[in-house]
């Protein structure tokens, strides 16, 4: 069913002066949004500042070319690179990820032998939650990392949610190992590249090579500093994407697009379908008025009191990064916020 008439123009009317009273209330230094609907951007501004440092001047505003770090909004644009290999034949959801990374294991012998690259994407393998984040923050390497992983106890498999970087990371490593290239070349050659998404890249270099980005900030004494720097290459498939709003309107417009853009079948809808599909709840109403949530493959799921299925993911740094994206498939809107 359409939104009413002028709905989304009369939404989008707002955003400036909820923008500007979101940033008044917060105190955060710098945010950036985007709205696409029908096909088309019809929204995309930066507010405020890249660094509290760097003063007020133009050099230093956000504007929605601005590069941010996307954190786990990386994973629902993984989940449109798996998509794409899945559409290509090169593996599918239902792929064991051992017969791809033949040194990778669980604790549990049959669930190392049955565990597939859609498992990790839904976080439904049995890792507890953030498996493997600590050893990330003490200075293991990825593949250090998912080779710990088989030291963990695991719950029940296929019917436990608990939400993992590194299980993700490792079904994102089974599909590059079958492509025969690294993530990051796998994510440029059959998405960014594609998608004309220039600014968007997996590697923390990138990000930290570009002109126009922003800085993370962490509050200190009522205020924002950017003290410290997260570099997320080690995890880089669930949170390690960076990017504009502008290049992140070229995604938006072909997740609701079917996997179309301007014209062109870059990824097949058969394949994407399962990711923007409920394959296990996340979050049981705790409640009988309540409503339940869900996760797909890479993307969050439910449906709110407007009754249009919505899907989303949002992502956070501790060390600076607070991010969203948010899909109304039926409704062809979606809107993307970044800030610092």
């Amino acid at each position: 069913m359409p939104l009413p008439g002028n709905a989304v123009e009369n939404a989008v009317g707002k955003l400036d002066g909820i923008a500007d009273e979101r940033m008044r209330q917060s105190g955060i230094p710098g945010l950036a949004v985007a709205v696409v609907h029908g096909g088309k951007t019809v929204y995309a501004k930066g507010f405020g500042v890249k660094d509290n440092r760097a003063g007020s001047g133009d050099t230093n505003k956000v504007g929605p070319d601005t590069v941010f770090q996307l954190a786990s909004v990386s994973k629902p644009l993984s989940a449109t690179v798996v998509a794409h290999q899945v559409g290509e034949k090169a593996i599918g959801w239902d792929t064991p990820v051992i017969s791809k990374l033949p040194w990778f294991a669980l604790s549990d012998p049959a669930v190392t032998r049955m565990v597939t690259i859609g498992d990790l994407f839904s976080h439904r393998s049995g890792l507890p939650d953030h498996a493997g984040d600590l050893l990330e923050d003490i200075g293991y390497d990825r593949r250090q990392v998912l080779e710990r992983l088989r030291q963990l106890p695991l719950d029940p498999f296929r019917i436990s949610y608990a939400y993992t970087n590194y299980g993700l990371t490792a079904g994102a490593e089974a599909v590059a190992a079958a492509a025969g290239k690294s993530w990051d070349q796998l994510g440029r050659d059959v998405l960014f590249g594609p998608l004309g998404m220039s600014s968007t890249s997996y590697r923390f270099a990138d990000y930290e090579g570009r002109k126009d980005r922003e800085v993370g900030h962490i509050r200190i004494d009522g205020g924002y500093q950017p003290e410290f720097v997260r570099d997320a290459d080690q995890q880089a498939p669930a949170g390690g994407v960076s990017s504009s709003v502008n290049d992140m309107t070229h995604w938006l417009e072909m997740v609701l697009g079917n996997g179309s853009y301007q014209g062109r079948q870059l990824i097949d809808p058969k394949a994407l379908l399962p990711a923007l599909t409920t394959q296990l709840v996340s979050s049981p109403r705790s409640e009988p008025a309540l409503r339940t949530g869900s996760y797909g493959f890479g993307f969050n799921g439910g449906t709110p009191s407007a009754a249009r299925t919505q899907l989303s993911h949002s992502g956070a740094f501790a060390l600076g990064a607070g991010t969203n994206g948010l899909f109304l498939p039926s409704a062809a809107v979606a809107i993307v916020a970044l800030t610092n």
